[in-house]
């Protein structure tokens, strides 16, 4: 896989995943909002690029993984299960993951739920603060 690509899944709403391997070894993945299907070829096709950069995150020597999830609101939780089993295996190959999640509320967000259930060091309690996750402001 190259160091920078784009994948995108298209129907009702656009689906996109764009990431970029840069100098310093930092791997940075972008998710942007859309729907992804549960079942069939179009989520087939997602889980299948998610195991794409799991590996690529472990074949490089990225020293850190910076997870983007732009909007991604309307993604069915199986999709975003998904999204942190993968994060949850680069991290078990010993690459540091941060999370970052923008939004409408991103403190309210499903994402810094489901990060607080699959990366190492942030609590699990409800209501606990989120350390190695970040909310930042859409740009």
């Amino acid at each position: 896989m190259q160091a920078t690509g784009t994948f995108e899944l298209e129907g009702q709403t656009t689906f996109r995943i764009e990431h970029e391997l840069d100098d310093q070894n930092v791997l940075s993945i972008w998710f942007y909002g859309g729907l992804v299907v549960r079942h069939g070829d179009r989520f087939d096709s997602y889980l299948g690029h998610l195991e794409v950069l799991a590996r690529l995150a472990n074949e490089t020597p990225a020293s850190h993984v910076h997870c983007h999830l732009e909007h991604l609101g309307e993604v069915l939780s199986r999709a975003q299960h998904a999204i942190y089993r993968m994060l949850h295996a680069i991290r078990a190959q010993g690459r540091p993951v941060t999370i970052y999640a923008t939004g409408e509320q991103p403190e309210q967000s499903e994402h810094l739920r489901m990060s607080r259930l699959f990366v190492d060091g942030v609590s699990k309690q409800p209501g606990a603060p989120v350390k190695l996750t970040e909310i930042r402001q859409a740009s």
